[in-house]
Formats: structure tokens, C-alpha cells, sequence
């Protein structure tokens, strides 16, 4: 019986494994298996810079504490690791520097990218069904926020990521396993039961975010392989009055029905962002915003009297940091960005070194910018309004910025993307390593690509 609707039938976890168990490469459009092999290189490109940051320094350790050698691998790093801790490394790494991709439910490639491809090394699948994989993944994630919005879920405090990224991990590591649709029903029970994540991490800027995506996906493929093996998870994960993840985590204010509405007809996948800034996504709306007001009006640090960002109630909790003390702070203000936006014209990761966050001249701007809630927006876009040293008063608001699914970058931008994050780690085996996602699902390329993502 489905908890959310009384009536006899397969719960949600159990509807949605049915639909991901009869999931064909065959029949998936080509404008499908593009958009995931797009998230398999952002995804792999954002890892691998985050494989040289110095907080991998950190990780690294934590890898030789968590067992030896193994089957799986921790890209843009030589040798095989326990696939627990791929998993957990390469969606953390992916997370770092906040440059990875955006819907399905948070940042579902992070999460789902490791738990696909370590699937894959430990099944020996190939390209096509780590692809596959990402498609159930991202279909699974998506449409648990129909459910419970980002929105909702953010306002109480939790972080998509770290609770609908796990299930669309076991989604993708079950798909690329093979599994049937019984035991893909205990891999997502299994998986439900385990997820958190929460966004405390805003009131110091701890590392924890960074490692949401990492802990999603190593609970994903953990249940994956937990559920081949026999063990069981609860059919009403999800759907339960009691003990069901949405009546625990939003009470009340879930609809689980709409998350099986017009399942089959099309995919979530192409509802999928790619950054073109290491910052929040909730962010993006004020750059591009300010980006435009600096180029149209030719403003400069001198020129600023003050900024007023109009946000929801939900954008000032999540960008609305002012104590920049670690990047990861600054990867969370919207005033710090909007501040280099106007030294720079630019936000890239040159603006994010500890040198940048001691700058004056950003940190001077930074006190000049003001955020005022608007009791009745919702959501992650913002308005900028500046107000000049001369009396001009400019006005900006960016509805779909850029990356947005309905903006995308270029098929050649995330080729760009990828191979600038990624050269510091692979050197001159980056343009092979992009050549063989273009072509992953043609026989032997995920073991080439992953002999050259061991160095």
C-alpha cells in the first residue's frame, strides 16, 4: 500500500524502480545520451581540479585511513582504491571549487558521475550503461523535488544534495549494476534510509558541503551493492507516515503523488545546468546581472556609491554570507562576487585564491553592497540596482542566467571548461581523456578513459 495515497499498489521507491529497471540505451533520443555525456565531462573535469586543491591534500589521508587498495578509482590519482572511497573522494573533489553542475535535484552530477563509473569498475559495465545510469539518476533525483521543492527543502534546513543526491545515486549505480527491478527497489530503500545533509555549514563555512555530494554518492553505490548481495531495504522509504523520508524531513508539506506524474515521457536530464562561475548557483542571477550593468555602463570601483540586491528570503540564507573568512564563504556571498565582478569584469577561480580574499579593494566594495529581502519573492533569482557616484541609478535582473538548461553553454564551452580544470591534473592526456567521453559509449572507452584518469 503507497502511504501517500491509501490505495493498494507499488510504493514510490518501488514505481520509480520499475521505470528505471526497464530503462533501454536503445531507446534513449540522442539528444539524451548527449546531455549525459555532457554531465559525465563537467562532472570529471570539476573532480579532477578539485583532485589538486589543497583540501585533497586532506582527503587524500582520509582515502589510506579508509582501506587499502581496490578496484575503483579516485580520478586524476594513480593506483586503485576501496569503492567506498572513490565514491566519496571523487564527489567531494567534484564539489571543491563549486563549479559543478546544477538540477536534478541539487548538484546530481557529483553525486552520481562516481557512484556511475564505480558501478561500472566494479561491474565491469561499460560507457553505455554508466550514460544509462546517469539518466535513471537524474530522473529519480529530479522528480523527488516535485515532491518536496528546493525550496521547501532548503527553508528547513536541508540540502538536496546530501538527501535527494543519494537516492538518484543508487538509481544510477543500480541501472549500471543491472539490477531488476525488486532489488533496485532495496537499493533505493537503502539508500533513503541513509541520507542527510544539512546547511548548518553556513554559520562557519565548514568543510561539510564540500563533502555532501561525496557522502551521496558513496551511500548510493554502497546500497547498490548492499541490494545485490540480498540485503533489504523498505519498500516505503519515501511514502511511510511514519518514518518516510518525507513525512520525517518536510511534515505536512510533501505531495507524493506528483513525482510519478507523466513518468516515461521524457527526461529530466535536460533540465541540467552547467556553471560557468565557481560560485553557488544561487548567485549566478546577481552576476550576470552585475556583469551587464559593468560593460553597458563602463563602472568601475570609483563609480560605486552602493548595490541593493533584492532577494528572496531563501537567497539571503543561502548567498548571504558577509564574514568572508574561507572560500568557501566566498563562494557563498553574493556580495563577494558581485564585488570582483565590478574590480575584474570576470569570476573565475583566479578570484577565489587567499590572496583574493584579503584584497581591500573587493572587500571596500563589499561593504558598499546591501541586501534586502522582498517578503514575496521566492527562489534563486535576484534583482541588482546600483546607484552611482555621479547620481545614475541602473537597474538589472537576469531571469535565466547563464548555464541555465534554457541558456546552456556550447557543446565547445563545457569542452573548454573541461579541459582547463582538468589539464593541472592530467597534463597532455586531457584532450584524449575529453576525445574518449565524446565517444564513451562505443566498446573500451570507460576502461581507456579510466587508465587515463589514474595518471
Amino acid at each position: 500500500m503507497t502511504a501517500s495515497s491509501g490505495s493498494p499498489g507499488p510504493t514510490l521507491s518501488e514505481s520509480f524502480a520499475r521505470w528505471i529497471a526497464a530503462l533501454s540505451f536503445d531507446r534513449l533520443p540522442d539528444e539524451v545520451v548527449r546531455m549525459a555525456r555532457r554531465c559525465l565531462l563537467d562532472t570529471l573535469g570539476c573532480a579532477l581540479q578539485g583532485s589538486t586543491t589543497p583540501e585533497a591534500q586532506l582527503l587524500r589521508k582520509v582515502r589510506d585511513d579508509l582501506g587499502g587498495a581496490g578496484p575503483c578509482t579516485v580520478w586524476g590519482t594513480p593506483g586503485g582504491v576501496a569503492p567506498q572511497a572513490a565514491a566519496l573522494l571523487n564527489g567531494t573533489h567534484a564539489h571543491l571549487r563549486e563549479l559543478d553542475d546544477i538540477g536534478g535535484g541539487g548538484h546530481a552530477g557529483a553525486c552520481q558521475v562516481p557512484a556511475a563509473v564505480g558501478a561500472g569498475e566494479l561491474s565491469g559495465a561499460d560507457g553505455r550503461a554508466v550514460l544509462l545510469g546517469l539518466v535513471a539518476g537524474h530522473e529519480v533525483s529530479a522528480r523527488l523535488t516535485d515532491a518536496a521543492s528546493y525550496d521547501t527543502m532548503t527553508l528547513r534546513g536541508w540540502h538536496t544534495t546530501g538527501v535527494y543526491g543519494a537516492l538518484g545515486a543508487a538509481a544510477a549505480a543500480a541501472r549500471v549494476m543491472g539490477l531488476d527491478a525488486a532489488t533496485t527497489a532495496h537499493a533505493l530503500g537503502l539508500a533513503g534510509s541513509y541520507v542527510g545533509g544539512t546547511w548548518a555549514f553556513m554559520a562557519d563555512g565548514a568543510m561539510s558541503k564540500r563533502v555532501h555530494p561525496g557522502k551521496s554518492a558513496e551511500t548510493g553505490l554502497t546500497a547498490a551493492v548492499l541490494a545485490r548481495r540480498g540485503v533489504t531495504g523498505p519498500a516505503q522509504v519515501l511514502d511511510a507516515a511514519w518514518g518516510g523520508l518525507f513525512a520525517t524531513y518536510v511534515p505536512g508539506e510533501a505531495d507524493g503523488l506528483a513525482p510519478l506524474k507523466d513518468l516515461g515521457e521524457g527526461f529530466r536530464i535536460m533540465n541540467k545546468g552547467i556553471k560557468p562561475y565557481p560560485v553557488c548557483w544561487g548567485i549566478n542571477s546577481a552576476a550576470d546581472s552585475m556583469l551587464t550593468l559593468r560593460a553597458e555602463h563602463g563602472l568601475a570601483p570609483a563609480d560605486i556609491r552602493r548595490v541593493r540586491v533584492i532577494l528572496s528570503e531563501m537567497s539571503r540564507r543561502m548567498i548571504g554570507a558577509t564574514g568572508v573568512e574561507t572560500v568557501l564563504d566566498a563562494q557563498m556571498s553574493v556580495a563577494y562576487a558581485l564585488a570582483w565582478i565590478i574590480v575584474r569584469a570576470k569570476l573565475t577561480l583566479d578570484e577565489f585564491t587567499p590572496e583574493a580574499l584579503r584584497d581591500p579593494t573587493a572587500r571596500a566594495l563589499m561593504a558598499r553592497i546591501e541586501l534586502v529581502v522582498d517578503p514575496a519573492a521566492h527562489g534563486e533569482r535576484q534583482t541588482v540596482e546600483v546607484e552611482t557616484t555621479d547620481g545614475r541609478l541602473l537597474s538589472s535582473r537576469v531571469e535565466i542566467p547563464r548555464g541555465h538548461w534554457e541558456a546552456p553553454l556550447s557543446d565547445a564551452e563545457v569542452r573548454d571548461k573541461f579541459l582547463a580544470l582538468a589539464r593541472p591534473a592530467l597534463g597532455p592526456s586531457t584532450e584524449a581523456a575529453a576525445d574518449l567521453v565524446a565517444r564513451i559509449e562505443t566498446p573500451g572507452a570507460l576502461p581507456e578513459l579510466i587508465a587515463l584518469l589514474r595518471g
